[in-house]
């Protein structure tokens, strides 16, 4: 257990997933400049809504350092360590939104981004998924999705919607679902990653 935990990089997930809840406490106001693609120059992507970037990116970094192989032979299963990691890093996040200015959208956005991710890495590889997620919420916000946010710009929505969270809860739903099932594709595909 301790070297899936090395393996995978649980402290620093855990570690990003605290510095995510700290930024969102506190600089609720800075925003990125993202350049608009269907009116105006710029709209401003919340600093807040694009720090929870980072502790999925570091999951997805320490899945792909893992060898399947090797796993699946263990002595003791570690097939349910990742998606019970992934459910607790949403659960941790989730109990401590209840102190954290925005802490539902917070959590809701590692939700929906950490599922987006699991998708991805499941129909293509680890290092695209990472490159899809980081991509999304610059692709909502140059969009369109900040003014008047729709359903596809489920990030950018404030903490008390609804809709935003069942697109989310979705998400990350259809990403857990994902470990039931083989990759789409072959594992040896990236052995260097």
């Amino acid at each position: 257990m301790i070297w899936w935990f090395r393996v995978r990089a649980a402290p620093a997930v855990l570690a990003s997933l605290l510095v995510v809840l700290a930024t969102a406490t506190l600089v609720r106001t800075s925003e990125v400049p993202v350049p608009s693609v269907v009116g105006g120059l710029t709209s401003g992507l919340p600093l807040r809504f694009l720090a929870p970037l980072l502790p999925v990116l570091l999951l997805l970094y320490g899945q792909a350092r893992a060898d399947r192989a090797m796993e699946r032979v263990a002595a003791r299963g570690v097939r349910w360590f990742d998606p019970s990691f992934a459910i607790g890093m949403v659960a941790i996040a989730g109990a401590v939104s209840v102190v954290v200015p925005d802490g539902v959208a917070v959590t809701r956005n590692i939700a929906g981004y950490l599922g987006f991710a699991l998708l991805a890495r499941w129909l293509s590889t680890y290092r695209l998924a990472m490159a899809l997620v980081s991509f999304l919420p610059f692709a909502v916000t140059s969009s369109g999705g900040h003014a008047n946010p729709a359903l596809w710009g489920w990030p950018l929505h404030d903490g008390s919607s609804a809709p935003a969270l069942a697109v989310a809860t979705a998400l990350f739903l259809l990403g857990l679902a994902t470990y039931l099932r083989p990759p789409l594709r072959n594992d040896t595909e990236e052995t260097d990653a």
